[in-house]
């Protein structure tokens, strides 16, 4: 039975304002209509937003356009997919078991007696496709035909991207803003900036941080299960260590010298003592809730697994855990199998980066994909990015993937004659030349939802042919996902998942009232890590061994940058500026005025932000 504050609960883990009753009510007039509950009409009403640039908070209007566009269509479609699902079971077989047979080939003799390019290229071509089987996507990504495509088929972009030479569907609508609304603010934070033009000659170095990052030829998918399950464990054992040292600093008085820690989460005690373990969520279908479970990473003698116990967190006045997070946890356990929990601990934040050492202000202009619309590859909102890039010639453009992204439906129909690389490599060649004889620095950030890329996450730094990319390639830099950047010693941590929106579907939370956007981004920088859920979100194909390796920080950012199709914001957490640039899709990217340390101190709130309309 679909609730109203069940659904009120929904679009506020999201940041979606539904304050106007008759939002509320139309929501749950479609929800019963086409029979769906409450979190999947949200899920359904955000994946909606983001490709048709639609603010995420609902209305009315909104709302009827999402009936006939979205539900009406999939309700229609889902009925004529049942029709001919028995029909198409043996054909499905088969083209799966070819690609495996394929992949298999290709690992044992080294060549695929069907995929005919020996070479790297060819390697990662099967890896996406098995990746992709296993995750059994009902559209696969695959790299687009070459010249064997039919000429009838139109190309859908040249090197030059000119309108004329994009044929678009008849009455696809304009969705650039209308001159009223361009260059609108959309969020300001710190003090104000006169203007955002050059001012100096200042030319910033661009570097990655010290810290790990995922080299370009990095091996994935050679993960098995015990070696996943030995990385979690370490991970956990000594990241709960140091919770629990951490813990034990803060603490004052006699009670500092008489609290037991113990390791096993099943110790059975009358007495409190801490411990520390990984939090899982177990569903509860009997009566329709969410179980919080502990898996402590000390087994016991003789087991092969790690022990579990219940946390019962009634007696919790504020918490909010998610499945993958290492806690600290005071309590009693009387029985073997459910903690008490008295006290958390998840305050394990990494040390401060050192001061930056800039001697200038600087600016710093950020873009996340996707970069065209839904319904063409024109990529209008990028160019018109450019053309303000162009002309107020900020010191670092940040450009943040997916460039090509594989769910578009331009690109899954395969009618590009280049294939996704080329193309990719004409967008970055054209950015490069609208930006030739200008100071400004490109930095590249890959998506693992790129189609012309490894479909992994972390995710390897794009590898492009320089002579492709014309004079202007100096000022280009290409990075990993995630990343650290290191500009005159300001540290800039960057990832291109939707972190923020993953941690909110899956967190279990008693903080009302609270702010939740701020508090999923302390979760990231307290777990010290750009992705700290587990298992991940589906869809994300997470190699654990690159993760403990790549995708963690030992010092803490000075600006963390996680994008999120959740509503933008900018806010101070525990001394890091956190932003959320949206999507350049719906024509809204980010202006950063970073000003020089005078005090001898980090001051985030010193910094400029603004969150605007193209």
């Amino acid at each position: 039975m679909v609730s109203e504050e069940s659904l009120i609960s929904c679009f506020s883990n999201l940041g979606c304002d539904v304050s106007d009753k008759s939002v509320v009510d139309k929501c749950l007039q479609l929800c019963h209509t086409y029979d769906i509950d409450e979190e999947t009409f949200v899920e359904l009403w955000v994946a909606y937003t983001v490709p048709h640039s639609l603010n995420i908070d609902p209305t009315v209007d909104d709302l009827s356009k999402f009936e006939v566009e979205e539900l009406k269509k999939t309700n229609k479609d889902s009925h004529e997919a049942v029709a001919c699902i028995t029909s198409n079971v043996k054909t499905d077989i088969e083209v799966k078991q070819g690609i495996f047979d394929n992949v298999l080939d290709l690992y044992s003799t080294g060549e695929s007696s069907t995929l005919q390019p020996s070479n790297a290229r060819c390697t990662k071509y099967a890896r996406r496709n098995f990746i992709e089987t296993v995750r059994n996507k009902p559209t696969k990504r695959a790299r687009s035909p070459e010249e064997t495509e039919s000429d009838s088929k139109l190309r859908a972009v040249d090197q030059t991207f000119t309108p004329s030479t994009y044929t678009s569907k008849l009455n696809t609508p304009n969705r650039a803003p209308s001159v009223t609304v361009r260059g609108k603010v959309l969020l300001h934070f710190g003090p104000n900036v006169k203007s955002w033009k050059k001012q100096n000659e200042y030319r910033v170095s661009i570097v990655k941080a010290d810290n790990p990052h995922v080299p370009k030829d990095a091996m994935y998918m050679y993960e098995i299960l015990s070696k996943q399950g030995a990385v979690l464990r370490s991970s956990c054992e000594s990241f709960g260590a140091r919770l629990c040292h951490i813990w034990n600093d803060t603490m004052m008085g006699p009670s500092k010298s008489s609290i037991r820690y113990v390791r096993n989460v099943q110790s059975i005690s009358q007495r409190a003592f801490r411990t520390w373990g990984r939090i899982f969520i177990k569903a509860d279908k009997s009566v329709g809730s969410k179980i919080v479970m502990l898996e402590g990473c000390k087994r016991s003698k003789g087991s092969n697994s790690s022990p579990v116990v219940r946390l019962d967190l009634s007696g919790i006045k504020h918490y909010s855990v998610f499945p993958g997070q290492i806690i600290a946890v005071e309590g009693i356990n009387t029985t073997g199998d459910t903690l008490i929990a008295k006290e958390l601990f998840v305050k394990g934040y990494a040390l401060l980066s050192d001061l930056p050492k800039l001697s200038e202000e600087i600016t710093i202009y950020v873009a996340v994909g996707p970069f065209t619309p839904f319904d063409n590859l024109n990529y209008q909102p990028l160019w018109d990015l450019i053309e303000c890039v162009a002309e107020d010639e900020p010191d670092i453009l940040i450009l943040i993937g997916p460039f090509v992204e594989y769910t578009h439906p331009e690109i899954k129909k395969g009618t590009l004659k280049d294939t996704f690389h080329d193309f990719f490599e004409q967008i970055v060649a054209k950015i490069l030349q609208h930006l030739q004889g200008k100071s400004t620095q490109v930095v590249l950030v890959p998506s693992n939802r790129d189609a012309h890329h490894d479909a992994i996450f972390p995710t390897p730094e794009f590898v492009m042919n320089a002579n492709k990319l014309g004079s202007n390639v100096a000022n280009l830099h290409s990075m990993s996902d995630p990343c650290t950047i290191n500009v005159e010693g300001l540290q800039i941590g960057i990832t291109s998942v939707d972190t923020l929106r993953h941690l909110g579907q899956q967190e279990v939370s008693n903080t009302s009232g609270m702010d939740r956007l701020g508090r999923l981004a302390n979760h990231v920088l307290s777990q010290t890590t750009f992705y700290p859920l587990y298992p991940p979100f589906p869809g994300l194909n997470l190699d654990t061994t690159l993760w403990r390796k790549y995708a963690c920080f030992e010092h803490q950012p000075h600006i963390m940058i996680l994008p999120s199709d959740v509503k933008h914001y900018c806010k101070v957490v525990n001394e890091s500026l956190v932003f959320n640039p949206e999507r350049l899709q719906k024509y809204i990217y980010t202006k950063l005025r970073v000003r020089p340390v005078n005090s001898g101190r980090w001051d985030p709130n010193n910094v400029s932000c603004e969150i605007a309309k193209v």
